[in-house]
């Protein structure tokens, strides 16, 4: 697994958290990816090699297998990013933070995103996304920190089912929740956004939660495709 440390420095609470109250952890899988056609996958292209295979139309060249994971690295070191437009992945994303959601739809182009609705969801049986708080050493001090979390969310969760039942509906008692309320969501990425958001949330100066979803996302696709991600280990 990549970034096996820093996972593990983000989480060294995790286990102070797996007791609190409605606490969720993320969870990253991924759904789907492009898949060539079967006459394609005939000529022995798979996911992987479409965007060199796709590349070659400028010069009508072949090649191999082999071959075309070598361009894959060629395109993406010489910036020739375009072909890797050729391939989308489908990631499920559950336990983020509404407060992740609102950075992570920053990201304007080659990403779209089908989230959890609160204006149909009713919250009275949601979770919460807890903060790392990695940053600080007193496991006392963190235990105390966490307790006024979950005072809060409870809290948060009282009043919601208290205008609940006098006829409120969800479009307005959503405004009642933190942004520590968890969502879920699907989201839609070609390979050439998916590198762009890699390297601007897998950097150290990236915020806690986003730079966690962002390693984990990372691990899922290079099990699918890691010619064209591999050099941002290095970076």
């Amino acid at each position: 697994m990549y970034f096996e440390e820093e996972l593990k420095v983000i989480d060294r609470w995790k286990y102070l958290r797996q007791s609190l109250f409605r606490n969720e952890e993320p969870e990253v899988r991924l759904v789907a990816v492009t898949r060539p056609v079967q006459d394609y996958e005939d000529q022995n292209v798979t996911t992987e090699t479409l965007p060199a295979f796709t590349a070659r139309q400028s010069h009508e060249s072949k090649g191999t297998h082999a071959d075309d994971l070598r361009l894959n690295r060629k395109l993406i070191e010489w910036g020739h990013d375009t072909p890797l437009q050729a391939v989308q992945f489908v990631y499920q994303v559950t336990g983020i933070s509404k407060s992740l959601a609102g950075q992570w739809t920053r990201h304007k182009i080659g990403i779209g995103w089908t989230f959890r609705s609160t204006r149909y969801v009713k919250a009275s049986s949601n979770t919460f996304v807890y903060p790392a708080l990695e940053y600080i050493d007193s496991e006392d001090t963190v235990r105390e920190v966490y307790s006024v979390y979950e005072e809060e969310h409870r809290h948060a969760l009282e009043v919601y089912n208290k205008l609940l039942a006098k006829g409120v509906n969800n479009q307005e008692l959503r405004r009642l929740m933190p942004v520590g309320w968890s969502t879920s969501a699907y989201v839609y990425i070609n390979a050439r956004a998916l590198r762009h958001f890699f390297k601007l949330r897998l950097a150290y100066a990236a915020e806690w939660e986003i730079r966690r979803l962002a390693y984990i996302m990372f691990n899922r696709v290079m099990d699918v495709s890691p010619s064209l991600f591999e050099d941002l280990v290095k970076k």
